[in-house]
């Protein structure tokens, strides 16, 4: 999991990225509700009806921020500041190929509980020393969502021209080069830094200036997990940010899927019921 760890760029970096924000520096792109996102959620929260429906009831847990008091996702969080306020996150892919590579991603550090005093690792693949695939996907869901109108996203995404200089111009600030110093880290390229899957110390700044934005609904950005298939085969992320507890409005989940061990994927309609 990536954790923030040091605070002082978190800080640095979050003052210079709001600033520049404040001024429209930042790229963005207006997300057209065409777009489709997809997000996994452990299986506890589904409930499929006799009649093979999924309650929208339950799957709109789906949509629920969680994070806004943990150090565990890069772009939303604690922020280890009292002036800056914290924000949770809630993550969709833009393809489904890259929701499958951040879950497989996070799966190579998950346990399983099979009793009271026994947990073992996911099954591994004997060649890479991954789990496996089937397993992992076995214990999700994987839901499909529609936006309900379009959203101003903070585009950082390297698809986006603008992206690698704003990221760049907040490195190069010199609150940022001092706090890089006082942490006594080597300042990478502020890109290499942004996209860094372990150290979110300024991913974390630079969300949760977006989040605390007047005028931007999201976080557009590029996945970090790589895919098992191709190099390039990556994907984007994006974000959007709340407060605990919070559903993400706006978001209509349309239907969802389950993995079993041997078949094909399970499709499940999300109706009200």
């Amino acid at each position: 999991m990536p954790v923030a760890r040091h605070h002082t760029i978190v800080k640095a970096v979050y003052e210079e990225a709001r600033r520049r924000i404040g001024d429209r520096q930042i790229p963005t792109e207006l997300i057209d509700p065409s777009r489709t996102l997809y997000r996994s959620i452990d299986q506890q929260y589904v409930k499929i009806n006799t009649n093979g429906i999924f309650p929208k009831q339950y799957a709109n847990q789906a949509l629920v921020i969680r994070d806004q008091a943990m150090d565990t996702n890069r772009f939303s969080g604690q922020s280890f500041d009292p002036n800056i306020p914290a924000k949770g996150g809630l993550y969709c892919s833009s393809q489904q190929q890259a929701q499958i590579n951040e879950l497989l991603h996070y799966a190579r550090s998950e346990k399983i509980v099979v009793g009271p005093t026994q947990i073992r690792s996911l099954p591994r693949d004997s060649k890479t020393g991954f789990p496996r695939s089937d397993a992992a996907l076995n214990r999700k869901c994987i839901v499909k969502i529609r936006m309900m109108s379009s959203v101003l996203a903070a585009d950082l995404s390297p698809h986006n021209m603008g992206a690698r200089r704003f990221v760049e111009d907040v490195g190069g600030a010199p609150g940022v080069q001092s706090a890089f110093r006082i942490a006594k880290v080597a300042q990478r390229p502020m890109w290499d830094e942004l996209c860094d899957g372990q150290d979110c110390s300024v991913a974390r700044g630079i969300g949760l200036a977006v989040a605390n934005s007047t005028y931007l609904n999201a976080l557009q950005v590029a996945t970090v997990r790589p895919s098992e298939r191709s190099a390039e085969e990556i994907g984007d992320n994006l974000v959007f940010f709340g407060s605990n507890g919070q559903q993400v409005p706006g978001l209509w989940i349309e239907e969802a899927y389950l993995f079993p061990l041997a078949g094909d994927p399970q499709v499940y309609p999300v109706e009200f019921g």
